[in-house]
């Protein structure tokens, strides 16, 4: 079973290019300043984003949730005195497969990812058909009825799932986070041309927050073995973070800019407090490892890691909160 707590939800494109135009658009029309094809693109890769953060969300918590109960191997692991509740994936929520699937043969073309999403649709429907059968046996306590011998068969037939799934799912997140970079990138400096200088520290932040914690995964870094982080490789991203949320914090205030960029102070003022949490979060490893100070083993053994103050689980979770509230400015 792959790190499923290292994940992260990635940042939308399209409330930012529309946001920066002074104009008004309709229903099939491209916002001012900005070209169809330009539009298309925003689209499409926002769709495969969403599913993306459907992966990293929702469905990564069901997963987490119910491995961390009956353990990874083929055979679960049921407790003596057992109990439990399913968690499940809304169907409003499941409506993103298809959305991005659909646009699998669109322009422009996404060489890398355009084929895996076609592979995964079929792949995450499987778990997601394993999940609803899971959800219907505990929720009725099918159990007390066979003794756990479905929910035997069940166990087993999502561990094979997650495994099929894991596989597509891993090489869609190198896919998208390669496309993402060149995409922001590209972003941010449309949002600097155009002196729409709030959002354009508000993107930076979340670039190289999301930098920051990649830093940790690729060194390989847990709740578990924390106090191992190279730190001076850590502070390198940690700091440029730490400087871009300073610049954000002072130019959100600024109510005359705000005017100017048509920039909801409400949506900003949400995004900096997300912001500044997750940037607090990041603080907390660095003084847990000032402290060598290791995790507790009560902590590791919970099922609230994602709480636990200075673990990358908790910078990744509050992070992935601050990419929400990034997602909803306007």
């Amino acid at each position: 079973m792959r790190k499923l707590s290292s994940v992260i939800a990635i940042i939308l494109l399209v409330a930012m290019l529309s946001a920066c135009s002074s104009g008004t658009s309709t229903m099939g029309q491209a916002p001012a300043g900005i070209t169809s094809g330009e539009s298309k693109e925003i689209e499409k890769y926002n769709a495969y984003v969403m599913l993306n953060n459907l992966m990293t969300g929702r469905i990564n918590e069901v997963l987490v949730h119910y491995f961390e109960k009956f353990g990874v191997d083929t055979q679960p692991v049921i407790d003596e005195n057992f109990s439990f509740i399913m968690l499940d994936v809304a169907e409003t929520e499941r409506e993103v497969i298809d959305k991005a699937n659909g646009y699998t043969a669109s322009q422009p073309a996404f060489a890398n990812a355009d084929p895996l999403v076609t592979k995964l649709t079929p792949v995450i429907k499987d778990l997601l058909s394993v999940l609803d059968d899971m959800k219907a046996y505990y929720d009725s306590k099918g159990y007390v009825d066979d003794d756990f011998a479905k929910g035997k068969q069940l166990h087993t037939k999502l561990v094979n799932a997650n495994l099929a799934y894991e596989t597509v799912a891993s090489q869609y997140f190198t896919a998208l986070q390669k496309l993402g970079n060149e995409q922001r990138q590209a972003e941010l400096q449309k949002l600097k041309d155009a002196d729409q200088q709030i959002r354009y520290n508000a993107l930076k932040f979340m670039i190289d927050a999301e930098a920051t914690a990649i830093e940790l995964d690729e060194q390989g870094i847990t709740a578990g073995n924390v106090l191992q982080l190279d730190m001076a490789k850590f502070k390198a991203k940690y700091d440029i973070m730490t400087a871009d949320l300073n610049a954000l914090m002072t130019i959100s205030k600024d109510k005359e800019r705000i005017q100017k960029e048509g920039v909801n102070s409400f949506s900003i003022g949400n995004y900096v407090n997300a912001a500044t949490e997750a940037k607090a979060a990041a603080s907390k490893i660095i003084e847990r490892i000032n402290k060598k100070e290791p995790v507790s083993d009560s902590d590791l053994s919970g099922q609230f890691l994602h709480t636990t103050d200075g673990t990358p689980e908790n910078f990744n979770y509050l992070l992935s909160k601050a990419i929400e509230r990034y997602n909803e400015m306007n």
